[in-house]
């Protein structure tokens, strides 16, 4: 979606601009118009979104705004400079663990010979203090605690729990897995008053049983293919999903072609 929100094919927008300035620049604009193509087996992340939503982006041609995506930019220079540094270290990174695209960003060798997964974020305060479970428990002062029952790792557990399994197949045992997030906002107000107070946060992540993470990813996998061979109905997206329709009003690139994305952007089909 171009400036003057006309919609530009992304081919023609790389051979041409049809206005008198480019947006942003063509360097720029080539990477966040990289995309996966669908190779008929889905990814983990692909999985741990919703079915409806993973489904119109495989089956529609949809719209983004490329000044819309600049936290996305960021998530991939992050990684990209990483996985970099960790090569001239000698270190894996980056590492596909399958036909289905599931890649394990490093793999952190320690002293005692053992080694974890490691996970690299870039995330915004506000995703952080959600993670770790922080509660507000004065305002004046301003105090807080780490409260795990509200803590949510939901998708980081079941993502890199399914990265364990994927190394066990090959007989490499993980010792550990952990996330290493790197806090974009910090040392702002917003961080500060949210009891985000550092710039990196390495957090652990606990290792579920195999068989929960078994089950979960058989059914979302069954539940995505099934609807992309039209023999089962398009599973809309979970409370938890959509992040109680937050993502369907303002981070959804294909409401438009959604009834639940339509109803709450107020718009028709």
């Amino acid at each position: 979606r171009c400036p003057d929100s006309l919609e530009e094919n992304i081919d023609r927008c790389m051979v041409k601009c049809r206005l008198p300035r480019r947006c942003l620049t063509l360097p720029t604009l080539a990477l966040l118009a990289e995309r996966r193509v669908w190779a008929g087996v889905p990814s983990t992340t692909q999985l741990l979104n919703g079915t409806a939503l993973e489904y119109l982006r495989i089956t529609r041609d949809y719209t983004v705004d490329p000044k819309e995506q600049a936290f996305l930019l960021l998530g991939i220079m992050h990684h990209s400079q990483l996985e970099d540094k960790a090569k001239q270290l000698g270190l894996p990174s980056e590492i596909a663990m399958s036909a289905d695209r599931n890649i394990i960003d490093l793999l952190q060798l320690e002293p005692d010979g053992t080694f974890g997964i490691i996970d690299m974020k870039c995330w915004g305060s506000y995703r952080v203090a959600k993670a770790l479970g922080i509660v507000i428990i004065s305002r004046k002062p301003l105090q807080f605690r780490l409260n795990p029952e509200t803590a949510d790792l939901f998708e980081q557990e079941m993502q890199l729990n399914r990265y364990r399994l994927l190394l066990e197949e090959s007989s490499l045992s993980p010792a550990y897995m952990a996330l290493q997030v790197i806090v974009r906002d910090a040392d702002t107000y917003i961080a500060d008053s949210r009891g985000v107070t550092e710039k990196f946060y390495n957090i652990p992540i606990q290792q579920l049983p195999d068989e929960d993470v078994l089950v979960y990813f058989d059914r979302k996998e069954r539940q995505l293919l099934g609807a992309l061979a039209g023999e089962v109905k398009v599973e809309m997206c979970t409370e938890y999903e959509h992040w109680g329709f937050t993502r369907c009003k303002k981070y959804c690139d294909v409401a438009r072609f959604c009834p639940t994305g339509r109803e709450q952007k107020g718009s028709r089909p």
